[in-house]
């Protein structure tokens, strides 16, 4: 019973880590819904095949092309894609332009670390798969 009662005082501190790390609020209220909304279509509409392939083919240069790649935003002309219904508030609302930015920053950082980790992934498999078959 302690231990529930324990549990129960410190589950809203560790909760609430992820808004306050990133300084941002994921909430339905009429003030952050364009924010909230332009992430999520972010996460959809954004194209980052091509930041796999960047991370991918960083692997023999020592990551160093993925790490500029990291480090830089993804430009504004990536944002544009047709399918997206809400593509007309992309440049007409600053809200939906912020939050669509974050969500796509998020994305090439993901996909760049995807593709810089499939080779070493591959070779760990590699040696893994090798390792078993001459232990036999």
């Amino acid at each position: 019973m302690i231990r529930l009662l324990f549990l129960l005082a410190f589950i809203p501190f560790f909760c609430s880590a992820q808004i306050h790390d990133h300084h941002r609020v994921f909430t339905d209220s009429i003030q952050h819904k364009d924010f909230t909304q332009g992430a999520l279509d972010a996460k959809v509409y954004f194209r980052g095949t091509g930041d796999y392939f960047i991370g991918l083919a960083s692997a023999p240069a020592y990551f160093i092309p993925a790490a500029i790649c990291y480090a830089t935003p993804p430009k504004d002309r990536r944002f544009i894609n047709y399918q997206n219904p809400n593509n007309e508030y992309l440049f007409s609302n600053a809200d939906y332009y912020n939050g669509y930015k974050y969500g796509a920053k998020k994305k090439k950082r993901k996909r760049l670390v995807q593709g810089a980790l499939t080779p070493v992934g591959i070779t760990v498999g590699m040696i893994v798969v090798i390792l078993s078959s001459l232990s036999n």
